[in-house]
């Protein structure tokens, strides 16, 4: 059965969004490492003709590729609350590997099955989802081969 979402109080928390969401994670943890990196390199290198223009010049705009990716990553998952289509789906794949997972799950949208795959951090919630498990999705309606698992976010 698919039904709209619309209910305000179960808004998805921008600090399990930041702490599930691999990319998201990634993002936020590359912006003040790629400064870091940049700040400690010349220090350790100064014969290396490597100095703070050649350090702004690279973590200027990786930080800011790195926060738009990270924008976008909450902005999409705000976005499938708001407005996406809430479903069911049964999970068919969960691969870890180190502190990430990739979790693949069918579902029925509009007459057709469709695929779908998330890139996850290993929390607890992850960690608990099985194989064969049914859970509440919630799909882009206008790109239904987007979806993503609600109860990961809230």
């Amino acid at each position: 059965m698919v039904t709209q979402t619309h209910d305000e109080a179960e808004r998805p928390r921008l600090r399990k969004i930041v702490l599930t969401d691999w990319p998201a994670l990634f993002c936020l943890i590359s912006i003040p490492g790629i400064w870091l990196i940049g700040l400690v390199f010349p220090l350790l290198r100064r014969g290396a003709g490597f100095g703070a223009t050649e350090a702004l010049a690279i973590a200027l705009p990786v930080s800011l590729v790195a926060t738009c990716v990270l924008y976008w990553r909450i902005a999409r998952i705000r976005k499938l609350f708001r407005w996406g289509v809430a479903t069911r789906g049964v999970i068919t794949h969960i691969q870890l590997k180190r502190d990430r997972a990739r979790v693949e799950f069918l579902y029925e949208f509009n007459g057709a099955c469709l695929w779908c795959w998330m890139p996850l951090h290993q929390t607890r919630e992850v960690l608990a989802l099985r194989e064969s498990q049914e859970v509440e999705l919630l799909v882009d309606e206008r790109r239904p081969s987007h979806a993503i698992i609600r109860h990961l976010f809230v």
